[in-house]
């Protein structure tokens, strides 16, 4: 089964080329965006084009130091148990928000479909041919403060987001994908330093959601 958590800022298309791994895999990117009819520009300027001397050894000499001081963490990691530090205090997500209606330069009234990359959902689910297959839009911290009547949180304006659920909800049913939705079942005190990331507690409740929906399917 293949279990699929997504979410508005995952599919607005100005965010389809803004991770490293794939600026700097154009050849790869291009050739799977060929493959499964992605429309994404094989000439657009955000893929990472390294020189002739960029390739080399020389070039690539702090990529290959980070590479041996990262091996040389693994050791520590392995013998303490611990990767990550976590500070006995975090910054919360913000809750005043700025009186912003935007998301990506975009204004209201209407989230068009040209947006967003929805075509990512049709070509994964061809992929992943006859096996069970779940959508899931995923938990959203949810603001009590200034101006949450505009913005749900820092990342997303009520409008907005409001429209991308309804988008989201008819492209599942039109495809016939199972799709749940629970952006709203992590109450905001189970967020910890952003509005996505989630507490243990937090992330307890969307596992128990998702296994009660793998149950579902797998009985029919």
């Amino acid at each position: 089964m293949v279990i699929w958590l997504v979410t508005l800022e995952s599919f607005l298309r100005v965010n389809q080329l803004a991770a490293p791994i794939v600026q700097h895999n154009p050849e790869a990117i291009r050739a799977i965006s060929s493959q499964l009819h992605l429309g994404i520009d094989p000439e657009d300027p955000a893929f990472v084009r390294d020189s002739f001397l960029q390739s080399t050894l020389i070039g690539q000499r702090r990529a290959l130091a980070d590479l041996v001081r990262l091996q040389l963490y693994g050791v520590m990691w392995a013998a303490t148990g611990v990767d990550q530090f976590y500070p006995a205090t975090i910054t919360p997500p913000q809750v005043d928000l700025a009186a912003d209606e935007t998301i990506q330069g975009l204004k209201p009234p209407l989230l068009n479909l040209d947006y967003l990359a929805f075509d990512i959902l049709d070509a994964g689910s061809k992929e992943v041919g006859g096996r069970p297959f779940i959508i899931v839009n995923e938990p959203i911290f949810i603001s009590q403060g200034k101006n949450s009547n505009i913005r749900y949180n820092f990342f997303y304006p009520r409008w907005a987001y409001d429209q991308y659920r309804e988008l989201l909800a008819e492209d599942c049913h039109e495809n016939s994908w199972p799709c749940l939705d629970v952006w709203d079942l992590v109450p905001f005190k189970e967020f910890t330093n952003s509005a996505i990331h989630l507490t243990p507690e937090g992330t307890s409740m969307l596992a128990n959601a998702i296994g009660e929906m793998v149950r579902n399917q797998l009985e029919k």
